[in-house]
């Protein structure tokens, strides 16, 4: 959506290259946070974030959300694989994905989804893989 973002390249070939996708409700808010304070060199109004989010993602892609319940088996999970911090919000995509049967799941944080969901490795892409 921002082409100053270091992933863009990569998030635009995902992004197009799929007809059927999955993208958690998570994620609609880590793109507004990006795109309104996140580290791009210039910031949208939240105005024009929610719209390019609501055009380029919601309306594009089938939204997975998670019950309370899968939420609390992603918190035991990111204890069990020690995931601190903001890498709570990697656990719940992964738990997304597992939700829809995502054949393939593709991030910008390859490392972390990678340790985080060692049964998902082989559905991950980085943007370097072919799958």
């Amino acid at each position: 959506m921002i082409e100053d973002e270091s992933g863009h390249e990569k998030a635009l070939a995902a992004l197009s290259s799929t007809r059927d996708g999955y993208a958690s409700t998570h994620s609609l808010a880590e793109c507004f946070a990006t795109l309104t304070g996140g580290r791009i060199t210039s910031r949208l109004t939240p105005a024009i974030a929610a719209e390019m989010v609501a055009c380029n993602v919601a309306k594009r892609l089938t939204l997975v959300s998670l019950t309370q319940a899968e939420i609390a088996a992603a918190l035991k999970t990111a204890a069990s694989v020690g995931a601190r911090g903001g890498a709570i919000y990697d656990v719940l995509l992964l738990a997304a994905a597992r939700k829809c049967g995502a054949d393939r799941i593709h991030t910008l944080n390859y490392r972390h989804f990678a340790a985080f969901a060692p049964d998902l490795r082989d559905r991950l892409c980085d943007g370097h893989t072919s799958r």
